[in-house]
Order: structure tokens, then C-alpha cells, then sequence
């Protein structure tokens, strides 16, 4: 009776476990209404981007970021809450948030594939004037990007 009820509920938390986890889809999903929502950035539209970026002749600032890796949520968080030391050199840029680099220019973007999380700021025209991100170790990479570095590269 007592294995009956240890597999029993070894069961029942696997079940529920699964059931909980989110899917890439329902990520995605959620940060897309997230980010909407706020209207501060051009979700998933690098087009949409330069174009802003032209009429307003402001440069873009270009957040690629993988959406279900977790290694980097905590830097995304306080990116997406407008960091308060980090905003008004935001507000300075058209920010563009893309979540999948499929069909993305590779010769313009260059960076670490490997990472989940990157930054470039360019002009409207397609000049890089800089790049953001990388990480010396696959689990040692907080001193690597963070909210003041981000700062002090788009400054």
C-alpha cells in the first residue's frame, strides 16, 4: 500500500510539473502582450524599426533575445521595466525587440550566436556603431552584461 502511494504521488508531481511548464509558444505569446502592451517598443519588426528610425532620425537600439532561454531573464526584465538609470538614454533610440533572428541579416548583425541575449545600436542607414552582450562563461556571465554595462555602452 505505502509504494501504491509513493508512486502515486510521484505521479501526480510529474503531471502537475508538466502541466505548469510553459511551452516556447506561450512565452512567446506573453511577452508579445507584455511588450505591446507598454507601446515603448517595435515588437519583432525590424523594418518597422528603420522605418521608425528614419522619420524620426533617431538610431535604433536592436535587443535580440531568445525567449525561452533563462539564463538572461533577469537582465530582460529590468531592460523591459525601463530601468530608471537606463531609460532616458533609451528614450534617445527607436527600441526594436526581436525574439527570432530567423532571415535576419547575418552580415550586419554579427555576434555570438551562442548567446541568448544581444544588443546593437545602429543607425537608420545600417551603420553598427556598437554591439552589447557576451559572456565569458555559460553560468558565470553576471559581471558580463548587466544593466550597467548596457548603460554605459549606449551612453
Amino acid at each position: 500500500m505505502w509504494k501504491f502511494f509513493l508512486v502515486t504521488a510521484a505521479l501526480t508531481v510529474q503531471v502537475t510539473t508538466v502541466s505548469l511548464a510553459q511551452t516556447r509558444e506561450e512565452k512567446v505569446k506573453q511577452d508579445r502582450a507584455h511588450v505591446e502592451s507598454t507601446g515603448y517598443w517595435i515588437y519583432n519588426d525590424l523594418e518597422q524599426g528603420f522605418k521608425t528610425a528614419k522619420e524620426s532620425t533617431k538610431p535604433l537600439l536592436v535587443v535580440l533575445r531568445c525567449i525561452p532561454c533563462e539564463e538572461c531573464v533577469k537582465l530582460d526584465e529590468q531592460l523591459m521595466e525601463q530601468d530608471q538609470n537606463l531609460k532616458p538614454l533609451m528614450d534617445k533610440f527607436v527600441r526594436v525587440r526581436l525574439i527570432s533572428t530567423n532571415g535576419l541579416d547575418l552580415s550586419l548583425f554579427q555576434y555570438d550566436y551562442d548567446q541568448s541575449f544581444a544588443v546593437f545600436m545602429l543607425n537608420p542607414d545600417r551603420t553598427v556603431y556598437g554591439r552589447f552582450g557576451t559572456r565569458s562563461h555559460r553560468t558565470m556571465w553576471t559581471e558580463d552584461v548587466s544593466i550597467t554595462g548596457l548603460r554605459k555602452a549606449i551612453e
